[in-house]
């Protein structure tokens, strides 16, 4: 073999390898596993709730919890529906929740309601136990529910991101626990009411700042109508 034969076919090799090489490195990209999600950073959650804007984190508890609120519906504890009239219905539910001092209406569908209590309105930093300041709000909010009977309460904690997701989902569930036994002991049928607990996962501010976290503590009450 002549010199200028032997340069062609080391020039040859030496291709077939870079090309052989280039694609055991797709391939190797192409199967790469996905990064541990188990393994996410603080860091990463408060940029990642951030990210998640009221309108989704509501959406999400509303239809989350409408599900809990069928349930109820469907069972003994409401009784007859309302028919045709469950917008109207629930009109006027909204109008007089909506004057009750440190809280905000949101109406998700004709027969569903949503009522934001102003952050830290209920409860302390990491407590579940209702503030006495509070107590007239929910009060009102009682005088209300005892006026409109056919409409199932789902009662929805929140948490902000600050300590471990298993800690904040707990407190969340116990937050909701004690307003839903606050207003059974307003004379609310317990069998109308469902807690749920949302722990950190559905932040509707930016964890990052105080006025953000203060927002994500928080407690919602959907309320859906019985139309049948």
């Amino acid at each position: 073999m002549t010199t200028t034969r032997i340069g062609r076919a080391a020039a040859g090799l030496i291709a077939l390898l870079t090309i052989v090489q280039a694609g055991c490195a797709s391939t190797k990209t192409a199967s790469a596993p996905p990064p541990d999600e188990t393994k996410v950073t603080k860091k990463d959650k408060t940029a990642k709730g951030a990210g998640i804007g009221a309108a989704a984190g509501a959406a999400i508890a509303a239809i989350t919890g409408s599900r809990k609120a069928d349930h109820i519906l469907e069972g003994a504890a409401i009784g007859a529906g309302i028919g045709a009239g469950v917008g109207a219905y629930m009109d006027h539910q909204e109008d007089k929740l909506g004057h009750i001092p440190g809280t905000t209406v949101e109406r998700v569908s004709d027969d569903t309601l949503l009522v934001h209590f102003q952050s830290d309105v209920l409860f302390d930093v990491d407590s579940a136990i209702v503030k006495p300041q509070a107590q007239g709000s929910l009060d009102d909010a009682a005088q209300v529910f005892q006026e409109y009977k056919k409409t199932a309460i789902i009662v929805q904690g929140h948490t902000d991101s600050t300590g471990t997701e298993e800690h904040n989902q707990a407190l969340s569930e116990r937050r909701a626990q004690s307003v839903v036994a606050y207003l059974t002991g307003k004379g609310i049928d317990p069998a109308r009411m469902a807690p749920q607990g949302y722990g950190e996962g559905q932040p509707i501010a930016d964890n990052a700042s105080t006025d953000g976290r203060a927002k994500n503590r928080r407690v919602d009450l959907l309320l859906k109508a019985k139309a049948k």
